[in-house]
This record gives structure tokens, C-alpha cells and sequence, in this order.
């Protein structure tokens, strides 16, 4: 009698017929993500040519204020899954970290619920920092729901911003 232990060879079956898998569902979603960022362009763009017929005195203009900044945010969160998808290169560009912070606020209050409390605390003559929009945003939001899944009978999550100077290079986790 003669055995053949095919076990690696069909666990290497599977492994590969998931690894298709997962290949498929990212080129489905670079797909998906493309067509919804050309929805999101349309409607950034016709808020735009709303805020134009709509002054800052106009009651409709805040809210049309808001409608734009909720879709340039889901516009950076579909370049993020584009650059996931390989579909869009990151695109680091320079940002205030203040403002950057402050659009998100709205965001991040949502999501880390009612028990939880948020605090925002800017720090004075903050420079530009050099990132990816995108990967700030999610970072930031990452970091918030972590802190709200650490405080489950509730809290407060307080992000500061400030400057800070080394003498020698630091490595990251260090």
C-alpha cells in the first residue's frame, strides 16, 4: 500500500482559489469606486454653481455648505480605496492639520457615539504637513474608533494638535 498526504496541496487549492477571490472583489470595488467618484464629482460640482446663486447671508447656503463638504469627504475615501485598489496613486499634497481636523470633527463626533465625549485642542503656529488627504482622514477616523471601542462605558477622546522639535531622527513605533 502506498500514501500520498495531499493535505498541503489542497490547503494551497484553497489558499489560491481565495487569493482569486479577493482579487476579483478588489477589481469590483476599484469599478464601483470609480463610477462613485464620478457621481461625487457631479455633485461637488452643482454645489458649487449652488453656492454661486446662494450668498453667505442665504439661509440655504450653510447647508449647501455642508452637502459639499460630506461629498469632498466621501471623494477622499473613494481616492483611498482607488490607491488601495491600485486603481489611483497616493497624492500627498501639503495640509493644514487644523482645518483638515475641524471638517472632520463633525465626522468623528457620529461615529464615537453619545457616551463618549470629543475634544479638539489646536496648538498654536502649526506648520503644513505633507500626506495624502485620503490617508489622513482615515488614519484620524481609525484612530478615533479604536479609542471608542477602548472606552465601551464611555469617556473622553481628545485629539491635540502641536509642534514638536527632535534633536535626533526618531523611528517610527519607537
Amino acid at each position: 500500500v502506498h500514501f500520498i498526504d495531499v493535505t498541503e496541496q489542497k490547503n494551497l487549492e484553497v489558499q489560491f482559489a481565495q487569493a482569486q477571490k479577493m482579487q476579483a472583489m478588489g477589481q469590483l470595488a476599484g469599478g464601483v469606486a470609480h463610477d462613485f467618484n464620478n457621481l461625487l464629482t457631479a455633485m461637488i460640482g452643482f454645489c458649487d454653481l449652488l453656492l454661486q446663486r446662494h450668498g453667505a447671508g442665504d439661509p440655504s447656503f450653510a447647508d449647501i455648505m455642508q452637502i459639499k463638504q460630506n461629498a469632498n469627504r466621501a471623494a477622499n475615501l473613494v481616492r483611498q480605496l482607488l490607491a488601495f485598489s491600485r486603481k489611483q496613486p497616493l497624492q500627498p499634497r501639503e495640509l493644514n492639520v487644523t482645518d483638515a481636523l475641524t471638517e472632520l470633527s463633525h465626522l468623528l463626533t457620529r461615529l464615537i457615539g453619545e457616551s463618549i465625549e470629543f475634544k479638539l485642542v489646536h496648538g498654536r503656529d502649526l506648520g503644513l504637513i505633507r500626506v495624502d488627504p485620503g490617508q489622513f482622514d482615515q488614519l484620524i477616523i481609525n484612530l478615533a474608533v479604536n479609542a471608542r471601542d477602548a472606552m465601551p462605558g464611555g469617556g473622553t477622546l481628545t485629539i491635540t494638535t502641536g509642534t514638536e522639535t527632535f534633536e535626533t531622527p526618531r523611528q517610527v513605533g519607537a
